[in-house]
């Protein structure tokens, strides 16, 4: 889910088996969801800023229900990270292609490489 942050408004600090960990209350879209954060002056959830984040819905021992978020993350399996280790070596080569059919001078090598690099992981990102 992506929202813009109303208020972000820190609850209270507290123990559990990760460490010492922090509780904010964030608002968005007339919602308030409760945040845990390993960092005091957490920067994932800011007033006024658009996040990608995943909701959870959760209940109470009594019945009583409420909202935690958490910030969303890629999630790319160990096949797609081998995948996307070898777009450098394609983009190389890709970009020496170009150098040597005249299309880019060898000094431009690299910014092609790596432009190319970017779009390849963009690409993937898409899927």
């Amino acid at each position: 889910m992506k929202a813009t942050i109303k208020k972000v408004r820190f609850i209270k600090e507290y123990e559990n088996r990760y460490g010492t960990m922090y509780l904010f209350a964030v608002s968005y879209n007339d919602t308030e969801a409760l945040y845990s954060s390993k960092d005091r002056g957490q920067q994932k959830f800011v007033e006024g800023k658009e996040v990608e984040f995943e909701e959870t819905v959760k209940t109470k021992d009594s019945g009583d229900t409420f909202t935690t978020i958490k910030p969303a993350q890629a999630k790319f399996s160990p096949q797609v990270k081998r995948e996307q280790s070898k777009y450098s070596g394609f983009a190389m080569s890709y970009a020496k292609d170009l150098v040597i059919a005249d299309k880019i001078p060898l000094s431009e090598i690299s910014d092609y490489t790596k432009k190319m690099f970017s779009l390849m992981v963009e690409l993937d990102k898409t899927l």
